[in-house]
């Protein structure tokens, strides 16, 4: 993925909201490897998320 591909899909898999600039979490998915981005609010009320990629389901 290109470096403006990377910047565009920088939303929380979460609630969707562009996290550009806040501080939000970037990790890889624990079953695919996919990075993956979780606003601090979501973490904070540990919302589940969805990998886009493989449907790994967590915390």
């Amino acid at each position: 993925m290109s470096e403006s591909e990377q910047k565009r899909a920088q939303k929380c898999v979460s609630c969707g909201i562009n996290i550009s600039g806040t501080t939000a979490a970037a990790f890889k998915c624990p079953d695919c490897g996919r990075q993956i981005y979780r606003c601090s609010k979501c973490r904070k009320q540990s919302n589940l998320y969805k990998c886009p990629d493989c449907g790994f389901t967590g915390p």
